[in-house]
């Protein structure tokens, strides 16, 4: 009895302290359950976020049934001395009805954090702020599984007339507002520049336990893992500078691998460093400053050179090397500058604001590393080659000589009935970066250049069908550092006569009897050797029999399953009876 009275006690109690259950939303959620958000150490990686009050209040009273309501929201930046504005994000108004909230009118914050609501009716409302501009970035919220959007209610209001709210987020989970504009400001640069722009990016926070991009999404750490990692602009851009290049390759990144942990000195692969180079690359730009937190410079700092002791000194391995990779990508986007490299220095470039162009290799030639950027380069100089130099990638400007002689399935001069023209040439010499391939042209013309795109690495070719007519071969060679012979190889004229046809070595060779009846009679041996075969095997497969498996008990002796005493098993079809 004694334990029945308190086991009815203790029910009463949890029922005494349950609060009333409505609809409520995250925040009202955890004030009802009696969490305490500033108590959560960030270490824990679990970032509570807290309804917010505000910091100033006015009512104007108007006539009529219609009124306006103004808020204002900023954050406290990290040392809180400061604050900025919550830009472009998204603001819901939400009036209270009956038990719950619902939304009556959604906007976005401008640059000053003002939204403006027209044409409110009277009655209690909220305003629900979002860290997700609806464009560039999103911020979802790592320590809660469904992973929702940052998100701060205000404390209830009474709209009766013109109301104007200030609020200033100061909880901890303020840093998603650091890192939602930081985002923000890298969309909003690249669109500036190029017109292009990268689909929304989410970052979860916290999450995982070192920065990195999953391409479509980010993942920042808590600072138990790595302090204050959310705050930091120069992470937060070199992610999103992994997502931009993720998406503009169609959802992958350059093949190569590379040490972990990796550093801007550190040497690994041309595909690992090109990733990783143009990443160093996008967080200064951006920023319009070529200087790191670290006090090194993308304009000066030799990073092929391992300043840092990650790497070895005065070879040409830029390409390996991914601050090598981010210097180069610098000194073509900077602009020129008279002591930029002075008389016999290495330092510095004098290639003027080409990121247009080197933005137009990204997007339509999908390079795979710094040296597809320096073969794509259409301007090639003395400057340019400059800037590769000096951070430790070889380039030459000399052009390659084209192909010196040459191997044919047809002669040249005569006409032929075959269609297609196989060719092999070789002759062609880079004594500086090597060749590397050949563009080929066919036409009508003796006198046609090739174009400047490589369509062979190897030395021979076999054409398509041709329609009769009198053709040529056009071979310009290009060098491993995109050099491009000034001139043509050409081979021809070659004569398709009337009537031709691809001939892929017939079976029976034209005009050659005996040749004709040996290829006959490899036909028949073959075709009597699989007869064979399938014979003995159609007689191989009539003398065997299916083994049946041992008898069970009223089960089918085939399959085991239980015989329901028809005529055929109902399960494999085996006959019974």
């Amino acid at each position: 009895m004694a334990r029945a009275a308190l086991c009815a006690l203790t029910v009463a109690l949890m029922m005494l302290t349950l609060p009333m259950f409505v609809p409520l939303d995250q925040g009202e959620e955890e004030r009802a359950l009696g969490f305490t958000f500033e108590a959560a150490p960030v270490s824990s990686g679990i970032i509570w976020t807290s309804d917010l009050e505000p910091v100033s209040y006015e009512a104007v009273p108007v006539d009529g049934a219609l009124f306006n309501v103004t808020v204002v929201f900023k954050f406290d930046l990290l040392d809180v001395s400061q604050s900025e504005p919550c830009r472009s994000a998204s603001v819901q108004l939400r009036r209270k009805t009956f038990n719950y909230f619902q939304t009556v009118q959604s906007t976005r914050t401008d640059d000053s954090g003002n939204a403006v609501f027209i044409d409110v009716g009277a009655g209690t409302y909220l305003v629900r702020i979002e860290a997700d501009d609806g464009r560039w970035v999103r911020v979802g919220d790592g320590s809660r599984s469904l992973d929702p959007t940052y998100y701060w209610n205000t404390q209830q209001f009474q709209v009766d007339s013109d109301v104007s709210l200030d609020y200033h987020i100061s909880d901890q989970a303020r840093g998603a507002w650091a890192i939602y504009h930081d985002l923000r400001d890298g969309g909003e640069w690249l669109w500036r520049m190029t017109g292009w722009e990268r689909s929304k990016v989410t970052v979860v926070w916290p999450e995982g336990d070192w920065p990195h991009s999953h391409g479509d999404e980010i993942h920042m750490p808590s600072d138990g893992y790595m302090e204050n990692a959310v705050w930091r602009r120069d992470i937060s851009l070199h992610e999103y500078g992994h997502c931009v290049h993720y998406e503009l390759r169609g959802g992958n990144f350059p093949d190569g691998d590379g040490p972990d942990p990796h550093y801007i000195d550190s040497e690994s692969s041309p595909g690992f460093a090109f990733t990783e180079g143009w990443a160093q690359f996008f967080e200064r730009a951006v920023n319009g400053d070529p200087m790191r937190p670290d006090g090194s410079s993308l304009e000066s700092t030799i990073f092929a050179d391992g300043p840092f002791g990650r790497g070895d000194e005065g070879d040409m391995d830029g390409a390996i090397v991914e601050g090598a990779v981010a210097n180069v990508l610098w000194d073509l986007f900077d602009g020129t500058d008279p002591d930029d490299r002075p008389e016999g220095s290495l330092g510095g470039d004098q290639v003027d604001e080409e990121f247009s162009t080197l933005w137009d290799i990204m997007y339509s030639k999908d390079p795979d590393s710094i040296d597809d950027i320096k073969r794509e380069w259409p301007m090639r100089d003395a400057d340019l080659q400059a800037v590769f130099k000096n951070s430790r990638v070889p380039m030459e400007l000399d052009p390659p000589s084209n192909p010196t002689s040459f191997v044919s399935s047809h002669s040249v001069g005569e006409g032929s009935l075959d269609s297609t023209i196989s060719l092999t040439w070789s002759g062609a010499i880079d004594e500086g970066s090597g060749v590397l391939g050949y563009s080929i042209l066919i036409d009508m013309s003796p006198d046609a250049l090739p174009d400047m795109v490589m369509d062979r690495t190897v030395g021979s070719y076999v054409t398509g069908s041709l329609s009769p007519g009198i053709y040529y071969v056009h071979i310009r060679t290009v060098d491993v550092d995109g050099n491009w012979a000034e001139d043509a190889y050409t081979i021809g004229p070659f004569v398709i006569d009337e009537g031709a046809a691809p001939v892929d070595d017939p079976l029976f060779p034209e005009g050659d009897l005996s040749k004709a009846l040996f290829g006959l009679l490899v036909v028949l041996a073959v075709v009597g050797v699989l007869l064979l075969l399938i014979i003995s095997s159609d007689q191989r497969s009539a003398g065997q029999h299916p083994t049946r498996p041992a008898q069970l008990n009223g089960n089918c002796p085939y399959c085991g399953r239980f015989d329901h005493g028809g005529e055929y098993c109902p399960y494999c079809g085996g006959r019974l009876r």
